[in-house]
């Protein structure tokens, strides 16, 4: 398990604009850093998670899996949404996960609908 380290955050700098301005709270662990937001929404608040490596390149499905767990808990899911080309923002080699509120459940799952 990597231990994550808290680092100071865009909001807490008071650098960047719109939604990346409001990214409250910032982790590293060596080789990963994830830097998150609140997002209050009809399911209730929702965590926005931003994702990138220290090298830059692509991460893997389990990666990502882990550092859901490590960070909001096994018991929490995530969505990580591939949005309409008209939504698309893809300025930086970056993943993003929305960690639904606890206790709720999608209305499908892979083991059923």
């Amino acid at each position: 398990m990597s231990k994550w380290v808290g680092k100071p955050s865009p909001k807490s700098m008071h650098v960047g604009t719109g939604w990346y301005r409001e990214l409250n709270r910032a982790y590293i662990d060596g080789e990963y850093a994830v830097m998150t937001r609140p997002v209050t929404t009809e399911w209730g608040e929702v965590i926005h998670a931003c994702i990138r490596n220290i090298s830059g390149t692509d991460i893997p499905w389990a990666e990502k899996q882990r550092i859901k767990n490590e960070l909001f808990g096994s018991s929490r899911t995530a969505i990580e949404v591939f949005p309409s080309e008209s939504e698309l923002v893809d300025g930086a080699n970056m993943y993003h996960i929305w960690i639904i509120p606890p206790g709720m459940k999608l209305p499908f799952t892979l083991k059923g609908a």
